[in-house]
């Protein structure tokens, strides 16, 4: 029995015990859960609670994250209420399965706490890039469910709020895996409003730059005009990895997967059966599933061209996902549709 649920029972909620977590975070269960590109990160603790078993069974925990002024011993001020609320608002009053949720607030003077609950199942970067021990290798049907499941979630964020949501920051590291391996996708903290509609320019003022390898080069030039497809591209380099196998940052001489995708593409458009080569080699019967991994990586490539205005919407992200699978010859799936 952990000490911070107290068990349920059969079709109760669980419990949470508010004083039980806060006598228990310290910094031996303080961990760094999620990439975050923020400028508040000396000011946030991530942490990560054990909390035994749920009533059905599977592992529970829970993430905690901590507002807190640069000393923790001043009280909060309005900055630190600003930025637990922006993230608040953006998570509570947008509900969906594949995005992570907050499941309570704890408010005390020296700081506020925000309490998610945690997919067991780690991140998916550590399925793709970090040593498996004993774990067996994602198969297909799981990489699949995988980008359907971020797909939704980014199609929520972008078509199923009051006004969109750009995430910003959408990379392997951010897409946590429940045991199921449903995707949930977490860090909200460079997450906006976009308030002009998609489509509309994004403010490029205070926007921190993005993770190397996931982030549209469109955050380097003060010259374009940001929109929600930053969100497309990121999620496109996604793609590229869940086919492959490889870093977004380690993919040929130019460290740069969506860039290396891009120069294979033309030459399999010419010699489709080289695609085997691309393919991650630990998927389990990949003659079975050529078919659809060729149709993913063609649309991680349409995602991620540098042109933001051609780069799909995540409404057709998800429509393609949807109906790519196994309806056309294997030569015509390298090529743009």
């Amino acid at each position: 029995m952990g000490l911070f649920w107290s068990r349920p029972t059969a079709m109760q909620p669980i419990m949470l015990n508010e004083q039980a977590i806060v006598n228990n975070l310290t910094e031996d269960n303080v961990t760094r859960m999620w990439a975050s590109r923020t400028t508040w990160e000396d000011e946030q603790l991530y942490i990560v609670l054990d909390q035994g078993t749920t009533d059905i069974g599977h592992p529970a925990s829970l993430v905690v994250k901590k507002f807190q002024n640069e000393n923790p011993a001043l009280q909060v001020d309005a900055n630190v209420k600003y930025r637990y609320k922006s993230e608040m608002i953006l998570l509570v009053s947008n509900s969906h399965d594949n995005i992570i949720k907050v499941i309570d607030l704890i408010e005390r003077e020296d700081a506020i706490m925000l309490v998610y609950g945690y997919p067991v199942n780690g991140s998916l970067r550590s399925w793709l890039h970090q040593p498996m021990d004993d774990r067996q290798p994602l198969s297909w049907p799981q990489r699949r469910l995988i980008a359907i499941g971020t797909a939704k979630g980014l199609h929520h964020l972008h078509y199923g709020c009051n006004k969109p949501i750009i995430h910003h920051n959408i990379s392997s590291d951010n897409i946590l895996l429940d045991q199921n391996c449903n995707a949930v996708i977490t860090n909200f903290d460079d997450a906006c409003m976009h308030m002009a509609g998609l489509g509309q320019p994004l403010p490029i003022m205070g926007v921190r730059p993005g993770n190397f390898g996931f982030a549209a080069p469109e955050y380097g030039n003060t010259a374009s005009h940001m929109t929600e497809k930053v969100d497309t591209y990121s999620f496109g380099v996604i793609l590229l990895e869940l086919v492959t196998g490889r870093m977004a940052n380690g993919a040929g001489g130019d460290g740069n997967l969506a860039i290396w995708a891009h120069k294979v593409i033309e030459l399999m458009a010419k010699q489709p059966e080289k695609f085997e080569s691309v393919v991650d080699k630990r998927i389990p019967d990949q003659a079975r599933y050529i078919d659809d991994m060729a149709s993913v990586f063609r649309l991680g490539v349409d995602c991620t061209v540098v042109d933001p205005q051609q780069r799909p919407s995540m409404h057709m992200v998800l429509k393609r996902l949807h109906r790519l699978l196994g309806c056309r010859p294997f030569r015509g799936l390298l090529t743009r549709l």
